[in-house]
């Protein structure tokens, strides 16, 4: 049987190869009651501390043996100090005081010192006698304690190691906690460890030996990735140095992903300080300690040798979000080793950074940078830290503003030339949009990714679920498409403003006028009430709604009460002041203190504040880890959203995941927006490329009908020759509507690349952008008067908007990127599709979902989805050609037969003992019927197995871009003949299959990017 002494042989052998010495518990000398091995302790100190006296190094031993307290935190701490900085001695040699400090660890040069690993060590405290599993001994200070628990014995977990280690903490020997770096607890198949304070829930795996591993290479070996990743000797040290830090009420311990992702930015900023200055973006989810991950940056940077003693100053984009994060930093201060302070004005900023020459932390918001702010410093040794980097940090470069006659430019270019030497490195939880592609060209490349998945995986957040409820404002996506082209169509021909454009958006997609309905607040907070009521039990009662506006949360308040008005202490309103408020809904609310109390009751799992109402406040910075339900009646897209949804990860004692309550339909957009957590290898760089290449497409059309016009003198300094030049620009286009159409066009397609692509081109190109765009605005302004307004504007969309219903559903969020689990091909679904009335409807949802499911099957099957595509496209007529309901009926029947077959293809390779690769493979060789009929099938499915093989062993070889290169493909098809050859692939039948191979083989490869 492999019994826990068999566990602690095992964990013994792992740290003997790391380099650590080894003794039995009984080969030790020391007092029952001691846990300092102080013969190894008083060795090393005379080692490490050569030039400090004996009697000063026996003053030091003693300050280690003697606390203050008690209490094992308070004590913990203290030794901490000592061990990080070295305990400082004052002693009276030869008639005068000498000041030592004594080092207890040497840092710099990890083989100085004595790692010694222990098990079955007696500790004897207040009579009580007990023996931890193993303890890890450096200089004779027992540092850290494992407690292992039986691989081999079902009933014990490691949650029983983790109860042991703190009752042993607790009641049995807390003395040996006064030392303690950090535990682990392993039963074998989970290892993780964690601190003193930490509760179960935050003990933690580490999940990679070095920083390039995929943590992937160690699934179910977490006991190896730890021992060989956490105790490596040198890292081992700078952990326990510079990666664990305190707050008033707990220890904290870097996680692997915060360690080596703060690594790399450390070592980032340090060259980014000799180059360009821009160190990079960090992308950790929403959840995962990218507040603690911050802290231990700055405290890193605090104490780099080459940044020189920096000012740090970080930089938040929302005043709720500065608040959270400073009171982070500033609960840490002591692992800063300085108070942060917050600024609230742009005079304070330039203060405090005008007036000093090193260190300092300070908080500031992009909104300060809002205009010019002059030079403030022109020092290297500056890092901008930037938190949830996104759109308000773009700008660099200007727009020009035709009625004030100059270029604006955003926060940005502000912030830059006021710290034009500093170090710039930006922080999200979110990852950087498709449309916000200038993140990178303001702070550089991708540091570190840790993606919601992994960080469901390891624990460090929970679960979100998703559910869908009465989602009834959800839009057809054919009519979303119409909208979409009708608003572009308003822009190029008839000359409607982005900003028109923009408003009418926001305002037509809340359709406040269908959401704060009456009839419809009541179903919606009749069925939230119903929901919550039975889920309230569950963890601790916490809840969230998102109204879509102040209205609808005041309307859903009402409702509330008038339903459940015993529930006045419960349901609270959370937003800022408005002098346009009722006076009823301006006491609910209440001013900036309410606020403060609220934040404070509602984080309190015992106080009868359960369900708060928000709009915008408290979606982004604001944890609250017993929450576990968010109800969302308010339209939400891409980081948005995931931001918001976030509030329920967090990690509570018994809370098994979080779950968003849909009401408004946001199934599309939490797709969406997971395709860009899933996808992590996206080639930003090459997609910036792509807009250049298109801007400079836009701007040679451009030249090419400015032929006989010259605009050269737009970019000399005098404004009334800019001005004159954009006047008669404006009227050169428009000497026929032809070529306008065209100019409106092409501009506007021009200035949608331009925001993507601005960091990658020369600064004459974009003056020349800015002269091409300043005509237009002209034109747009010279035909106000019959540009349609807002209102009409409105007006006309409002027309298009049509309802469409999705069932009620649950899904895993963190699963569902690149799983089936967002389409509706459940037999639960389709039967709701067949009994909705709205059957055109119906079988529009079912034909998208199709077209959808027909498409990915394109990257796995290529023969498969050209018949299906087929099958779908005739479907598709039929539907087209429809003459009344029935014919209908009969699409959704054969919609619901092509699913059925689809599913059937899939399970085919199952039955087969192929893969999906191998069954694409099996699929492209019997293409052709007649190769059934002469070749054996046993045969066929060796060569489909042998093919996928050869492919992917050449693709090792060549790359997995083999298919851009001429020679590389010649490769693979001489492979791929001489393997049809090797089994008598008839020699008529083989270029066909050879040419569809190689179509198959270049698709499963593009999906893989």
């Amino acid at each position: 049987m492999f019994t826990e002494t068999s566990f602690e042989n095992v964990v013994i052998d792992y740290l003997k190869e790391l380099g650590y010495e080894y003794a039995h518990g009984s080969e030790l000398v020391k007092e029952d009651k001691e846990v300092l091995l102080l013969d190894r302790l008083k060795q090393a100190l005379i080692r490490l501390n050569p030039n400090v006296p004996i009697s000063s190094l026996s003053e030091a031993i003693r300050v280690m043996k003697n606390f203050d307290t008690n209490d094992v935190f308070t004590n913990n701490k203290t030794f901490h100090q000592y061990l990080t900085e070295g305990i400082e001695i004052s002693d009276f040699i030869d008639g005068k005081t000498e000041y030592y400090r004594v080092n207890l660890i040497d840092y710099d040069n990890p083989s100085n010192n004595d790692f010694l690993v222990v098990n079955q060590l007696e500790i004897t405290e207040d009579g009580g006698k007990k023996i931890p599993d193993v303890f890890v001994y450096i200089n004779g200070i027992p540092l850290i304690v494992m407690e292992l628990k039986s691989t081999s014995r079902e009933e014990v977990t490691i949650e029983d190691a983790y109860k042991q280690l703190m009752n042993y903490k607790n009641v049995h020997i807390p003395s040996l906690f006064y030392y303690n770096a950090f535990l682990v607890i392993s039963d074998g198949v989970e290892t993780k460890a964690g601190t003193i304070t930490a509760s179960f829930d935050r003990f933690m795996s580490w999940k990679k030996v070095n920083p390039e591993d995929d943590s992937a290479m160690y699934q179910n070996r977490w006991l190896e990735s730890l021992m060989f990743g956490l105790f490596h000797q040198p890292r081992l040290l700078d952990v326990m140095k510079n990666f664990i830090l305190f707050t008033p009420k707990a220890k904290i311990m870097a996680q692997y992903h915060q360690y080596y992702g703060m690594k790399k930015a450390i070592a980032s900023c340090e060259k980014a300080v000799h180059g360009d200055g821009r160190a990079g973006v960090v992308w950790h989810t929403q959840g995962s300690g990218k507040s603690f991950s911050m802290t231990f940056l700055a405290g890193n940077l605090v104490k780099s040798q080459s940044l020189n003693n920096p000012t740090l100053l970080v930089i938040t984009d929302r005043n709720d979000l500065d608040g959270q994060l400073f009171e982070t930093f500033k609960s840490a201060s002591d692992f800063l080793r300085q108070t942060p302070v917050r600024m609230d004005s742009r005079q304070e900023v330039k203060d405090f950074l005008g007036n000093r020459q090193t260190g300092g932390i300070v908080f500031s918001t992009i909104q300060k940078f809002v205009e010019e702010t002059g030079l403030l410093s022109e020092r290297r040794n500056i890092v901008v830290m930037v938190d949830e980097a996104h759109r308000t940090q773009y700008g660099l470069d200007g727009k020009f503003d035709l009625d004030k006659g100059e270029t604006k430019y955003g926060y940005a270019k502000y912030l830059r030339e006021a710290l034009p030497n500093a170090t710039y490195i930006a922080f999200t939880g979110t990852p950087i949009e498709t449309t916000d592609k200038s993140t990178y060209g303001v702070f550089g490349d991708l540091i570190d990714v840790y993606d919601m998945t992994q960080a469901v995986d390891d624990g460090a957040t929970v679960k979100i679920y998703y559910e869908s409820r009465l989602a009834k404002v959800q839009l057809d996506e054919r009519k979303l498409q119409e909208i979409d082209d009708e608003y572009w169509s308003m822009q190029v021909n008839e000359g409607v403003e982005d900003y028109v454009v923009e408003q009418s958006q926001k305002q037509m997609s809340r359709m406040e006028q269908i959401i704060t309905h009456p009839q419809r607040i009541r179903e919606v907070v009749s069925d939230l009430i119903e929901h919550y009521e039975q889920r309230q039990d569950l963890v601790a009662g916490k809840a969230m709604i998102v109204a879509y506006s102040r209205k609808a949360a005041w309307a859903m308040y009402q409702e509330i009460m008038a339903q459940r008005p015993e529930w006045k202490n419960k349901v609270r309103m959370v937003m800022t002041s408005n002098n346009q408020d009722e006076e009823e809904m301006a006491k609910l609310i209440g001013n900036k203190n309410t606020q403060k109390q609220y934040e404070a009751e509602f984080r309190d799992v015992n106080s009868d504040f359960k369900i708060v109402i928000v709009v915008d406040m408290w979606l982004t910075g604001f944890d609250v880890p017993s929450l576990d339900t968010m109800y969302i009646d308010k339209p939400m897209k891409a980081h948005n959203l995931m931001q918001a949804i976030a509030r329920v990860n967090r990690v509570y004692e018994g809370k098994t995941g979080g779950l968003v309550v849909d009401y408004i339909g946001l199934k599309k957009e939490l797709f969406d927006a997971l395709k860009t957590y899933t996808n992590r290898d996206q080639d930003k760089i090459q997609e910036n490329e792509e807009a250049k290449r298109l801007a400079l497409d836009y701007i040679e059309v451009l030249r090419n009908m400015f032929h006989y016009f010259d605009y050269s003198d737009f970019f000399t300094e005098s404004d009334r020759r800019r001005y004159e030049l954009i006047r008669d620009g404006a009227e050169y286009v428009q000497l026929n509507e032809k070529r306008k159409a065209q100019f409106m066009d092409t501009t506007k397609r021009l200035k949608d690349v331009f925001k993507i692509c601005t960091s990658l081109l020369e600064k004459e190109m974009k003056q020349e952008i800015s002269y091409f765009i300043a005509v237009r605005s002209f034109i747009m302004k010279t035909n106000k008067t019959g540009t349609p307004d807002l209102k009409e504007v409105n007006h006309r969309i409002s027309k298009m908007l049509e309802e469409a219903i999705l069932g009620d559903e649950v899904l895993v969020l963190s699963e569902a990127g690149s799983s089936d689990n967002f389409d509706l091909l459940t037999e639960e679904n389709l039967q709701k599709l067949q009994a909705m009335p709205q059957k055109n409807i119906a079988a529009n949802i079912l034909m998208r979902v199709m077209k959808e499911k027909v498409d990915s099957l394109k990257k796995v099957n290529l023969v498969k989805s050209k018949e299906f595509s087929e099958k779908l496209q005739r479907i598709l007529e039929q539907y087209n050609n429809r003459h009344d309901e029935e014919d209908v009926y009969v699409v959704l029947e054969e919609l619901i037969k092509l699913k059925d077959a689809i599913l059937i293809s899939i399970e085919e390779g199952t039955q087969l003992d192929l893969t999906y690769e191998e069954k694409a493979f099996f699929d492209v060789l019997t293409e052709d019927l007649e190769i059934l009929e002469t070749m054996d099938r046993e045969i066929l499915l060796t060569i489909a197995k042998d093919l996928a093989k050869v492919i992917n062993d050449t693709i090792k070889e060549t790359g997995d871009e083999w298919y851009k290169s001429e020679r590389a493909q010649a490769k693979m098809r001489t492979k791929i003949k001489r393997l049809l050859r090797k089994y008598d692939y008839p020699p008529n039948k083989s270029e066909q299959a050879i040419n569809h191979v190689l179509e198959q083989a270049e698709l499963q490869c593009m999906s893989m990017r």
